[in-house]
């Protein structure tokens, strides 16, 4: 292998210019043979051969298809017909000036000395993603509020705490009686008795002929833990009591437990909980 003789580096068989330094390598290159009388060739055979690498080339092309070596002004020239060009592998580089491939890490071109810019391999370009796919249920819907549903009111009562996930409800009932209750989850609304000041909430038992005022079998009552005579409502003047009648799993207004047998007051939106069954009080 030659050897530059300005920055000793050692370089490829054929070489005209030194791929470190940039210098020409034309002391080292072996002698050209003497120069032979040209030959007339027909039209279609290759007459003449690419100065750099000594292979022929077909009369006209601006390019050697072996090297790249710059053979004179003019066009690019595509590779004869049936032949496909030779792949380039990847992260290989080409030299800007004459096209031919370049060794890793060179920094003049070893056919043409020109300096080589180590430009890097391009990349893919960039993926868009593509946009979203409507899923079921998305976006999430809103459940609360939903259209035509009555709004709050408007000055909850002192001491009233909203179950959470549930929001305020103000029920449609106008009727006399005291108010109603309404369940927590359906909204049914289960009005007081009209004319009564004292009634019966609890459980439905045909067997044991007990029909309470209130009946809460068909809204969870069974499931619900609620017993046959769960608790007593009645009115003292404006005011709304509750009493738990000594019932197996409880009454709660606002999450406390009520003593047994005495009346707790009830004021406008407070939650009762008997058993497991949650509803709201509202007056009338």
């Amino acid at each position: 292998m030659p050897v530059c003789p300005t920055c000793g580096s050692q370089q490829p068989d054929g070489a005209a210019f030194c791929d470190e330094c940039g210098a020409k390598l034309e002391a080292l290159l072996p002698a050209a043979p003497a120069a032979r009388p040209p030959v007339q060739a027909p039209p279609t055979a290759l007459a003449t051969a690419c100065p750099v690498c000594g292979r022929p080339v077909v009369p006209g092309e601006p390019f050697c298809n072996n090297c790249g070596a710059a053979l004179g002004p003019g066009a690019p020239v595509s590779p004869p017909v049936g032949v496909a060009p030779a792949p380039t592998p990847a992260g290989t580089l080409t030299c800007s000036t004459c096209g031919a491939q370049l060794e890793p890490g060179s920094v003049f071109c070893d056919m043409c000395g020109a300096s080589v810019s180590a430009a890097p391999v391009s990349s893919p370009p960039p993926v868009t993603p593509p946009p979203p796919v409507d899923q079921p249920g998305y976006p999430p819907v809103q459940t609360w509020p939903q259209p035509g549903y009555p709004p709050p009111p408007p000055e909850p009562q002192p001491g009233y705490t909203p179950t959470p996930g549930y929001p305020p409800f103000i029920p449609p009932y106008r009727g006399g009686g005291g108010g109603c209750l309404v369940i927590q989850g359906t909204n049914a609304t289960l009005p007081f008795p009209p004319g009564k000041t004292e009634f019966f909430v609890g459980r439905e038992d045909p067997v044991s002929g007990i029909f309470p005022d209130v009946d809460l079998t068909d809204h969870g009552g069974d499931e619900g833990g609620v017993s046959r005579q769960h608790a007593r409502i009645f009115i003292q003047g404006n005011q709304v009591f509750i009493e738990d009648l000594n019932s197996t799993n409880y009454t709660h207004v606002n999450q406390q437990r009520l003593t047994p047998r005495q009346p707790h007051p009830l004021n406008n939106g407070d939650e009762v909980r008997l058993g497991r069954v949650k509803l709201n009080y509202y007056s009338a």
